[in-house]
Parts: C-alpha cells; sequence; structure tokens
C-alpha cells in the first residue's frame, strides 16, 4: 500500500480528514515536530509528500528517495525547490484559488483598520480612555477619498479591486502584463506604470508571488519614491519588503504605517515592528477563513487520493 506523508504536524481534525480521504487506499502518517531525524526516518519509505508552510530541499528530498508527488497544502510554493523536485521527476501540484476571496477581505480590513485608527482606538477605549481628540488629531483617514495603488492585478488583486469599489476610492494598479480592458472597466481600476503607482497612490497593496525577481523589490529606492505618510499593505509573502528599509523609512516618517499579514520571518520573535504603533501585523491569517481552508482540504487532499488510485493530479506546478 501506497505511503502518504504529512511533513509537518497540523490539528488532529484536519488529520482525520485525510485518514478519512485515504482510508483503504494509502497508508497515511503526519510528522510530530519539523525535525530531521524523524523526517528521514518516515519519508525513507513515503511515496507521497504533503507539504504545508515549512521547507522542502533538496536535502530533504535526498532523504525520501521513493518519493514521486509532491502536494503543497496552499497557493504560494516559494517555500519548494522546485528545481530539486523537477530534478528528481517528481509531480508537484498546488491547490490555487482557495483563499482568493478571504485574503482580498482581509486586505480590505487591514486597509480600513490602519486608516481609521481602529487598534489605537480599541486599546485607548479598553484601557477606558476616550481619546477622540488625540485620534483626531492623528488623522482619520477615508478610503471614499484615498488614492489606492494595487500592485500585481491577478486573482486576488482584482479581488480586492471588486471589494474598494463600493467605497470609492481611485484605483491604480500596475502588473507585468497589463489587463485586458474589459477587466479594467469591471474592476473600476486605472493602469500606470510602477514609478507613477508609487508617487501617485494614499495606500499600495502588495499582490505579487515571491520570486528571485520580487524579492525586496521593496527597498529602500522605492520607499523613498512614495509620498511621504503613505501607507504599505502586504498579504502576498513577507521577503517581498526589505524590512530593514521598510522600519528604518517608517522611523524617519517617510512611510506613515503599514499592514502586514505576512513577514520574512514568520515565528516568535521575528516581528521586527512591534514597537511601533504606526504597524499593524496579523499572523499570516489572511487566507484561512473557515471557508477557505475547508476548501483547500478538499482540494489538496482530493488531489492526493487522485494520485493514489492512479488518476492524473490536477494543478501541477509547470
Amino acid at each position: 500500500m501506497m505511503k502518504v506523508l504529512l511533513i509537518q504536524p497540523l490539528p488532529a481534525p484536519v488529520f482525520d480528514i485525510l485518514q478519512t480521504a485515504l482510508a483503504g487506499k494509502a497508508q497515511v502518517q503526519m510528522l510530530s515536530s519539523i525535525d530531521e531525524t524523524e523526517f528521514a526516518r518516515a519519508a525513507a519509505t513515503a511515496e507521497v509528500l504533503i507539504n504545508g508552510f515549512g521547507k522542502l530541499t533538496a536535502r530533504m528530498l535526498a532523504l525520501a528517495p521513493k518519493v514521486r508527488f509532491v502536494q503543497q497544502l496552499g497557493v504560494g510554493y516559494d517555500n519548494l525547490d522546485l528545481e530539486a523536485i523537477r530534478h528528481a521527476g517528481i509531480l508537484v501540484a498546488n491547490a490555487p484559488g482557495v483563499n482568493t476571496e478571504a485574503v482580498a477581505e482581509h486586505t480590505v480590513m487591514l486597509m480600513l483598520t490602519w486608516l481609521k485608527k481602529f487598534s489605537q482606538a480599541e486599546q485607548a477605549a479598553r484601557a477606558n480612555k476616550w481619546a477622540t481628540l488625540t485620534l483626531t488629531q492623528a488623522g482619520i483617514g477615508d478610503l471614499a477619498t484615498a488614492t489606492v495603488g494595487l500592485i500585481g492585478f491577478g486573482a486576488i488583486g482584482q479581488a480586492v479591486a471588486e471589494r474598494l469599489r463600493g467605497f470609492g476610492p481611485r484605483l491604480l494598479y500596475t502588473a507585468r502584463h497589463r489587463a485586458a480592458l474589459s477587466i479594467e472597466e469591471k474592476s473600476g481600476v486605472v493602469y500606470v506604470s510602477f514609478a507613477e503607482l508609487l508617487a501617485t497612490a494614499r495606500v499600495v497593496s502588495l499582490h505579487l508571488p515571491l520570486a528571485e525577481e520580487t524579492r525586496h523589490m521593496m527597498g529602500a529606492k522605492e520607499l523613498a519614491q512614495m509620498q511621504a505618510g503613505v501607507v504599505l499593505i502586504n498579504t502576498s509573502r513577507g521577503a517581498l519588503v526589505d524590512e530593514t528599509a521598510l522600519l528604518q523609512a517608517l522611523e524617519s516618517g517617510q512611510i506613515g504605517g503599514a499592514a502586514l499579514d505576512v513577514l520574512e520571518h514568520e515565528a516568535d520573535g521575528g516581528n521586527p515592528f512591534t514597537n511601533l504603533p504606526q504597524v499593524i501585523v496579523t499572523p499570516h491569517t489572511a487566507g484561512l477563513s473557515q471557508a477557505a481552508t475547508n476548501k483547500l482540504f478538499q482540494i489538496a487532499f482530493g488531489n492526493v487520493v487522485r494520485y493514489v488510485i492512479g488518476q492524473p493530479p490536477q494543478y501541477l506546478i509547470s
């Protein structure tokens, strides 16, 4: 019987879903920790790996000689060594589109939370301080009068634009490839160059995958081109932003604030912005609504079942 290995520990109910889906079809095992010794022992006989947020490296693949299929438990796959996977002749798939709506909603929430000074207002009220004048002087903003710039205009960028239209901001976007005119008209967006967007937008939101050409694309040079006081939103990948440069720009006042769901180092102690009240950080939860996670498990685990029973897996990463 084929062996399927879930290589990071996940909540027991999630593992139960996988076990139920593969009952009688495959042996299923989940690692109890991210430990190389445990991985080496379990992966030696595995033919399918399911990977979540952890990295899957060439070194790890060398410890799993029988593996022929890798299922990424998510949309993004920058944590996979695709070159090593392909060199080994292993098929690899992700689960595209499962969290588009969830991430788009979270993005708009972060925009509103920052503009409306929600965190400061809630904390003041919780401390039984009615800081109305202080908050007003700090500048409570409106989406209706803002210019919002979207960097990247794939499914999530378009979903964000769709949700923003009702608030009435001016919507700009830039992307490697311009969208069709019909999509621009439907979304209510105007295409501009990267430089023009940086110079014009009051709210800048990132919607790009992480690749070598996009790593640290928001560095000191780009941040300096933005309007003083702008807010940067990132619900994509932490490494799109040079956090050292962002920290310096925030401390100087060049950047007014940031609202981030992703960081470069997403673990305890990995948040360099804890002492800056103008920065909101959520722990990479934008895509984890109940509906999104249920859809993720349905697609990803269903794809594993397809492979196990001899059907071609879907959503292969080319």
